[in-house]
């Protein structure tokens, strides 16, 4: 058995002619087995035995028989091993294969990512590299020396070595047929992190450019209250323009638009175009501010002349056209101002400036012809062209003479605007207005009805309920009325009170539907004390409300009809009012 062996390995083909002697041997040990086996049974069936049917013994395999076994087995595995050995070659090429049809769908992935995945890169490359690099050196090893002279240790070891080599594949194309999708998510990630970080470096440079715009805007502040703190304020006409003024519609500027900063709701190029114009238009203040007054002092003479060429029958601008830069210098241009419009304020400069041009040489020629003709033929022009905020007793009275006027044709309306002016007078102060605004209401309260001069005394005194066309003819009365308010220079202030005193709050008014803050505030003073003017007086066409009904009106109507902060302050002044004449003592 020794050499049997030693045959094992080196001479199978001995060892397989070892192995059928060694059956043959085994099969003449059964069969004499069995003749024996069945001599005892014949002999066992003779013999009387109790009813106990023992199991028979199973049989008991020599070690003839195990070697025989060992050898036989030991011959398959060497078979099959150098079967499947041989078959490896070809199954790694062609799995090679596979893995390049799954490498070429990952390269196309890859190629189209932004961000790869260096980890799934690596791993793929690792594994690929130690497939590539063991398939050549182990074909080598298989083909160096024949199977069969192979033990089947070097067989087995041989093997699993092939084995190894199929599962990285397998491996492989596990990591290829993933990879996609890793790779995918690599690369969204990778992306929303980059967008995340280039947003955070754009919100640090929009900061930054806000805060260096904003430190220039600042500059400009500083700026321009140092150039301008010993100028004088400019008197316009009527209105008072000064750097307080301006300096508040620039704070609030200002405010919106670090409310938007903060609060996101406008683009960071928005926000930087509002601070750069607040700049530029601060940096321009002190300029414009000369310009304004420079273009008004040339209006107001250029107008004085005229006014004096036209006294003595020469007249040589055309009214309208007097009438509607007037309402450019005294009305438009000082709310641009107050509003902080400078954009739209130098456009309408820039038309004064026209008108200015076209007429100041021809003007000025034609008082100069007349000088030359009637010496003091200037005299007669007052020394402060522009008139000052006081002063206006006499103008006052000369309202009163035009309101009388209007009485004569509305019977039933007489003390009418007297009663209205008293009221807005008494108003204004609850607001607490100046001395000077006061006389400006006085005058517009008087005058809010001069236009009806232009409406026929039928339609004014008519009882029974006026018809469409009618009323449209009284809805005409301020257009009428700010008419005539301008054919005098002095008035162009209290031209828009008159025109819009008719106006609601709530937008539902005539002439122009003006709504809550656009309405000038005098129009709404004038409207709530005409109001409870009508309200308490008794027509032909219904009975007086008493004070205190036409108070509960007017309180109803505020935020409708009326600017609610005039109700309370006309109603203040009424009861106040009532009171006095109350606790005074009765003669």
């Amino acid at each position: 058995m020794s050499d049997s062996s030693s045959l094992e390995i080196d001479h199978p083909e001995l060892e397989t002619d070892t192995i059928d002697s060694s059956v043959s041997l085994s099969e003449k040990s059964e069969e004499g087995a069995s003749t024996v086996s069945e001599q005892n049974i014949t002999v066992e069936k003779t013999t009387p035995v109790a009813e106990v049917n023992p199991e028979p013994a199973p049989p008991k395999q020599n070690w003839i028989q195990r070697r025989i076994k060992v050898v036989t087995d030991t011959v398959e595995e060497w078979k099959w091993l150098r079967r499947e050995i041989r078959s490896f070659p070809a199954r790694t090429q062609q799995r090679m294969k596979e893995i390049e049809k799954h490498f070429m769908v990952y390269r196309l992935t890859f190629a189209n990512l932004t961000y790869k995945a260096p980890r799934i890169e690596e791993e793929i490359q690792e594994v690929y590299d130690q497939i590539v690099n063991q398939i050549p050196q182990l074909e080598e090893r298989t083909k160096k020396r024949s199977l069969i002279f192979r033990n089947l240790q070097t067989l087995r070891d041989l093997h699993q070595e092939w084995v190894k080599i199929s599962e990285q594949q397998e491996h492989l194309i596990a990591l290829l047929q993933k990879a996609p999708k890793g790779m995918d998510f690599y690369n969204r990630m990778q992306i929303i992190r980059e967008q995340r970080r280039q947003e955070e470096l754009r919100q640090k440079e929009n900061q930054e450019r806000i805060e260096a715009a904003y430190e220039s805007l600042k500059k400009a502040l500083s700026y321009v209250e140092h150039q301008c703190k010993d100028d004088e304020p400019i008197v316009y006409g009527n209105e008072v323009l000064t750097l307080e003024d301006a300096q508040k519609v620039w704070n609030e500027h200002i405010t919106e638009i670090l409310t938007m900063k903060d609060l996101k709701n406008a683009s960071v190029e928005t926000v930087l175009a509002r601070i750069r114009s607040l700049e530029e238009t601060i940096r321009e203040y002190p300029t414009l501010s000369k310009q304004i007054q420079r273009v008004g002092e040339r209006f107001s003479r250029l107008i004085a002349l005229h006014d004096l060429l036209s006294s003595y029958g020469k007249r040589i601008i055309p009214q309208a056209e007097i009438s509607r830069s007037s309402t450019i210098m005294y009305e438009q241009i000082p709310a641009l101002w107050s509003t902080g419009q400078y954009h739209n304020l130098k456009i309408m400069l820039e038309r004064v400036e026209n008108f200015l041009n076209f007429y100041e040489n021809t003007v000025e020629l034609e008082v100069a012809i007349g000088e030359r003709r009637r010496s003091g033929f200037t005299q007669g022009l007052a020394p402060s062209i522009i008139p000052g905020v006081g002063g206006l007793s006499p103008l006052i009275g000369l309202a009163r003479v035009l309101v009388a006027a209007i009485d004569q044709r509305d019977r039933y309306m007489i003390g009418h605007s007297e009663k209205v002016a008293r009221l807005a007078v008494d108003t204004g102060k609850k607001l607490a207005w100046s001395s000077g605004d006061l006389e400006f209401l006085e005058i517009a309260a008087l005058l809010h009805d001069i236009g009806k001069i232009s409406i026929p005394e039928t339609i004014l005194t008519k009882v029974k309920p006026l018809t469409s066309q009618e009323w449209k003819m009284i809805q005409m009365h301020p257009y009428y009325g700010a008419q005539i308010v301008k054919q005098m220079n002095v008035f162009n202030r209290i031209v828009p009170w008159i025109y819009h005193h008719q106006e609601h709050w709530d937008g539902t008014g005539y002439p122009d539907q003006l709504k809550k803050e656009d309405i000038p505030l005098a129009s709404s003073i004038i409207a709530v004390a005409e109001a409870f003017t009508v309200m308490t007086a008794e027509l032909p066409y219904r009975t007086a409300v008493t004070t205190e009904e036409a108070l509960e009106n007017l309180k109803e109507s505020a935020g409708k009809q009326f600017a609610p902060e005039v109700v309370e302050a006309f109603v203040e002044g009424v009861v106040e009012s009532t009171q006095e004449k109350s606790n005074s003592p009765q003669k």
